[in-house]
């Protein structure tokens, strides 16, 4: 049975660290607000914390039109059932069409909990949102602009969901595929501060201690020229094994060229399939943290460079947004040249020393 009667507004769960809002939440920000315009709904922003209600006033400047901000000193750390508990209450009372969250440690703890206490759906790790009429063909009917969630699936495409039954429709975002949200310092917005009504059951989990996990120096998502490596390092265009650490001083080489001759931020990534192999000579180089792809980061630089990378849609997933995708296979039927603006077929070991070279003599 369609549950659409009285639901309107398209909600963002805002997450914020050591007093700030962090980039992913500006990026969902970008999301919501793409998806309110196109339903012609308002964005509202949903902060939970304590003490923090200025982030809330600056969602407003980054595209929020409304506010929904719940203080409590309980809430100045994350727990899952007190956090559930809190937007459970606010939804069934205030019935938004859509809430979004981010595909990260606490979004996925915390959307699929929300969606089983409301009886509704959640369509996960989405890499794009669109607004669209579907038509159910059993029963012949048109579902007018329903939120369609774009996901990578387990084989080898991109599927579509549709949720045309249940609402809120709810959806976590992947970080890396919408641009972080433009301040406008002009915006005004509504703000209300609303009332956390927690019981003792909350707290059946306790925070006890808070520690830092020290950050990777790896930072993938804010590189503006990524230089990835796949298991085409491995051998060379006649079919000669090679060794993968002479792949990698390859691809260090020109992410060096590249960051000295243009000052951008260059990092190195991997493919899935690279890590995974755990090769002796890559240990220590590369890590989890340079994985690009479904599972890994999402990256969207000026530049992105895929050495020996077939092309898979996991590892697409991961890059699509690049500004511009350098290929070098030696396959000419690679799926990677589907999307790269400057295909390259030939061995890598040969082509990759010509690209560094031509980069320091340009």
């Amino acid at each position: 049975m369609l549950q659409d009667d009285g639901y309107k507004g398209v909600w963002v769960h805002i997450q914020h660290e050591e007093g700030q809002l962090t980039k992913p939440t500006l990026e969902i920000l970008t999301a919501g607000r793409k998806v309110a315009e196109k339903l012609n709904h308002s964005l509202t922003a949903v902060v939970l914390g304590h003490e923090v209600e200025f982030l809330g006033r600056k969602t407003i400047e980054y595209g929020a039109d409304e506010v929904i901000y719940c203080d409590d000193p309980k809430l100045e750390n994350y727990l899952c059932l007190p956090y559930t508990t809190v937007l459970t209450n606010l939804v069934r009372e205030r019935k938004p069409y859509a809430f979004l969250f981010l595909a990260d440690e606490i979004g996925r703890d915390l959307a699929p909990r929300l969606a089983y206490r409301l009886k509704t759906g959640l369509a996960t790790d989405n890499i794009e949102l669109e607004i669209e009429d579907f038509y159910h063909v059993p029963t012949k009917t048109v579902y007018k602009n329903l939120l369609i969630q774009i996901r990578p699936d387990f084989a080898t495409r991109v599927a579509k969901i549709y949720t045309p039954w249940h609402r809120p429709q709810i959806a976590t975002v992947r970080p890396g595929n919408f641009g972080p949200a433009e301040l406008d310092e002009t915006r005004r917005g509504t703000f209300t501060v609303v009332k956390t009504n927690l019981n003792q059951e909350d707290f059946t989990v306790m925070l006890k201690d808070l520690r830092h996990i020290p950050t990777s120096p790896v930072q993938l998502d804010r590189a503006q020229a990524v230089v990835s490596i796949g298991l085409g390092i491995l051998r060379d265009g006649r079919g000669n094994p090679r060794s993968s650490l002479e792949g990698f001083r390859l691809a260090q080489e020109l992410a060096q060229a590249i960051q000295e001759k243009f000052g951008l931020k260059t990092e190195i990534g991997a493919s899935r399939a690279l890590i995974y192999a755990e090769l002796k000579e890559l240990h220590g180089l590369v890590t989890l943290d340079r994985q690009v792809g479904q599972t890994g980061k999402t990256v969207s630089p000026e530049i992105y460079f895929a050495l020996g990378i077939s092309g898979a849609v996991q590892h697409r997933v991961g890059m699509l947004r690049s500004k511009k995708i350098v290929a070098v296979n030696i396959d000419p039927g690679a799926p990677i040249f589907q999307i790269a603006h400057y295909p390259i077929i030939g061995d890598l070991y040969e082509e990759v020393p010509r690209l560094t070279e031509l980069i320091r003599r340009f």
